[in-house]
């Protein structure tokens, strides 16, 4: 029966049996003899010890488990031989020790690999920035764009994936830096066992006695944090790809006009119809308020992604804060023109034109149409606005009302013109309400009236209305032309 040993090994106590304790042991002696003549000659063999306990329990389901002298070999293996790891930092001693005035031939050639400390998903933009001395975040910006636009650099990537082994060994490391990284061999050296010391000393509460549990939920735990990586990254994205696409629409939208929206005629005009509302100051404090308020969120939605995708920490500082502010700016200067609009239709005007008229020989009054054309099949109607319909013709607006027609019982013929309209003040309504054009004309029993109103150029859109009231004798009949017809709202006889 082999007698078993319990044994401290860097802070932690392992079961194991005499002779592989003896092997054990002996590889220990010679790796301190190996780096005796090294200033960091405690800190090596601390770091490997770490390692060495990190191994045996990578293989050990319970601390009670005797570790034989198989497992010791198998470890002795993995780490290697004393002489071979002494052999190589002599000889990058030797090469760092060339003459500064020569250039010393690299100790190992340059190769291709997959970057596991530097990557998004495998490693492949890490790697080829690496190799290539470029920042992988180019290498990641290429790959999503042509995924995007073209799509076959899903499949290059996957493919380079498969290809492309991974640098997990420091000399698979400094192969893929080439020489640039041969000159901090030493310091690589030192930090790959600290990163081994302290992945080590992290897992120590859960490599007790839960063992198989716990690992199984680090597992698990790794799993999921990676798919929430994956996902995060499809998500940024998305974001990043929907609102640059955003953007670039309205920097364009702003720019040019909607004409990509232009399914009814209306998307050529939209920038400028806030012109029919809007004038001076006005225009420019909305026009720049709608443009913070639109393309803010949009930027901070696509930096959002661009987080998401390539994991990097902000070094612009308060630029949220600065945003924010920004945005609220925009907002501010946006109700200020629309207030602004409001208070333009505060006051409500109307004004009277009235004229007697001839009346006719007969009995009868013929009411018809000016003969002028209003040829609106050549213009688009863009919309209508409280009985106003705005139309646009090679970019220029156009904006005419429907006057309603009233007919009235009493002792004359007359014609009255009440026009009405709304405005900042009194004075502001009544010029308003001159800007209505509207014409008339009597030839014997024919009265003609414009089938709409029209306002000047410069005019604004401030609730326009026009009513047309004929008084008739009651003996007198009125025959109203079909294309009048649907203005007239009452009807006499």
């Amino acid at each position: 029966m082999k007698k078993t040993l319990y044994i401290n090994l860097n802070g932690f106590a392992f079961h194991i049996d005499e002779d592989a304790y003896e092997k054990l042991n002996q590889y220990l002696k010679n790796i301190e003899r190996s780096f005796s003549d090294k200033e960091e000659a405690k800190e090596i063999v601390s770091d490997i010890e770490a390692r060495i306990a990190e191994l045996f329990h990578s293989k050990k389901q319970s601390m009670n488990e005797v570790i034989t002298l198989g497992e010791v070999e198998e470890v002795m293996g993995t780490i290697g031989q004393p002489q071979d790891i002494a052999n190589e930092t002599e000889e990058e001693e030797n090469y760092q020790r060339q003459p500064s005035g020569e250039m010393a031939p690299p100790l190992y050639g340059k190769r291709l690999y997959r970057d596991p400390d530097n990557r998004v998903l495998g490693g492949v933009c890490g790697g080829l920035g690496a190799y290539f001395n470029v920042d992988p975040l180019v290498f990641r910006i290429l790959f999503l764009f042509t995924f995007f636009f073209y799509g076959s650099s899903l499949l290059v990537y996957i493919v380079l994936w498969i290809a492309m082994p991974e640098a997990i060994t420091i000399t698979e490391k400094l192969q893929m830096k080439g020489p640039a990284g041969y000159e901090r061999w030493e310091e690589n050296l030192r930090n790959e066992y600290r990163e081994v010391s302290d992945r080590f000393k992290r897992s120590k509460a859960y490599q007790g006695s839960s063992g198989a549990f716990s690992r199984g939920s680090d597992t698990i735990g790794n799993a999921i944090s990676g798919l929430l990586q994956a996902l995060a990254v499809i998500i940024g994205a998305v974001l990043m790809i929907t609102t640059l696409i955003v953007l670039v629409s309205l920097i364009f939208a702003f720019t040019f006009g909607f004409t990509f929206l232009d399914f009814s005629g209306v998307g050529n005009y939209l920038t400028s119809l806030p012109s029919l509302f809007i004038s001076g100051k006005d225009m420019i404090f909305g026009s720049i308020g709608l443009v913070l308020v639109t393309c803010i969120p949009v930027v901070a939605l696509f930096y959002l992604g661009f987080r998401l995708v390539f994991r990097f920490k902000s070094r612009i500082k308060f630029a949220g804060l600065a945003s924010l502010a920004l945005w609220v700016i925009g907002l501010i200067m946006l109700f200020y023109a629309s207030a602004r609009v409001a208070g333009d239709f505060a006051v409500s005007h109307d004004t009277y034109q009235k004229e007697l008229l001839q009346l006719p020989n007969d009995s009868i009054i013929y009411l018809k149409p000016n003969p002028a054309v209003y040829n609106n099949q050549l213009k688009n109607h863009l919309f209508d606005v409280n009985q106003l319909d705005v139309y646009a013709d090679n970019k220029k607006f156009y904006v005419q009302g429907s006057p309603r027609i009233e007919l009235v019982s009493g002792r004359e013929y007359s014609i009255e013109i009440m026009k009405s309209a709304r405005g900042k003040t009194i004075d502001q309504a009544q010029k308003n309400c001159d800007d209505i054009e509207f014409f008339w004309m009597q030839e014997d029993a024919v009265l003609n009236v414009d089938a709409i109103f029209t306002l000047q150029e410069e005019s604004k859109i401030r609730n326009q209305k026009l009513k047309v009231i004929l008084t008739v004798p009651q003996d007198v009949t009125v025959n109203v032309d079909d294309e009048l017809e649907w203005m007239v709202y009452n009807r006499i006889n």
